[in-house]
């Protein structure tokens, strides 16, 4: 679903320009403005896959989990950095999952 933005400004503008802007691009924007609904959505999303591949990586369900919780700790406070231009988000995710895993060894 997407939610028009409308455009307004001092100049003569052509009042039918809309711009549309995409569900995912209002979920990326709560995220990098900590919005906890979209983080906990976020979170929701994304988990599961990430304790899969940490856990088949370090074979231990505490030690994934610990892994898991530092993954989403740095995940809030880098966000922002995300860009969304150069790399898909769970990619993203992952990499900061695996560099947790590699801190862990």
């Amino acid at each position: 679903m997407q939610a028009p933005i409308h455009h307004s400004s001092d100049h003569k503008t052509d009042s039918s320009l809309k711009v549309w802007v995409s569900d995912h691009e209002i979920f990326l924007n709560g995220l990098r403005t900590q919005d906890e609904i979209a983080f906990k959505s976020l979170y929701k999303q994304y988990s599961a896959a990430l304790y899969g591949n940490i856990l088949r990586t370090v074979k231990e369900d505490t030690r994934a989990k610990h892994i898991l919780e530092c993954t989403f700790v740095e995940i809030w406070n880098s966000i922002s950095l995300y860009d969304e231009t150069k790399i898909k988000l769970f990619t993203w995710l992952n990499q900061i999952a695996g560099k947790h895993i590699k801190l862990s060894e």
